[in-house]
């Protein structure tokens, strides 16, 4: 009876002095374009701007709660044979989202996309450097990041 209660204890001991460093919060968030596929026509122009699809690389820092991310997103600028410019400069938000859909940090960035003088001329452009909150026992699913067109 006595080995029952030790084991027991012991057992209470080693939940309440584990360190949550440990925890594997799992793969990356999804990374996504907000609509799945985003469409903008720019001003004055017959430039089509299409984001087509994302990639995403990140590194949690469970001691400072935060992930560290990097997203490649790749599109589309339709009809750049119809124009003079060498580049267009594109505005995207990005989105770090958490449980229950709340937006924990937003940023805007300005890209610029070389175009090619044929109907598509396709890209990808890396974001880098972003970090966001994230919590303590929530798995990397529990996130997403969402890409878009300003």
């Amino acid at each position: 009876m006595f080995k029952n209660y030790l084991i027991i204890f012991v057992l209470i001991l080693l939940v309440s002095c584990s360190d949550s460093a440990y925890f594997d919060p799992g793969p990356c968030p999804r990374a996504a374009i907000l609509k799945g596929n985003e469409t903008k026509e720019m001003n004055n122009s017959d430039l089509v701007v299409e984001l087509n699809r994302t990639i995403m690389i990140c590194e949690y820092n469970l001691r400072r709660k935060n992930i560290n991310f990097d997203v490649g997103v790749f599109g589309d600028v339709i009809n750049s044979d119809t124009v003079t410019l060498n580049n267009l400069n594109i505005n995207l938000f990005v989105a770090f989202v958490g449980p229950d859909d709340l937006i924990i940090d937003k940023w805007s960035k300005s890209v610029s996309v070389k175009l090619k003088n044929q109907k598509i001329s396709s890209f990808s452009l890396p974001i880098e450097g972003l970090r966001s909150k994230i919590e303590e026992g929530r798995t990397g699913s529990s996130y997403k990041v969402l890409i878009g067109l300003e």
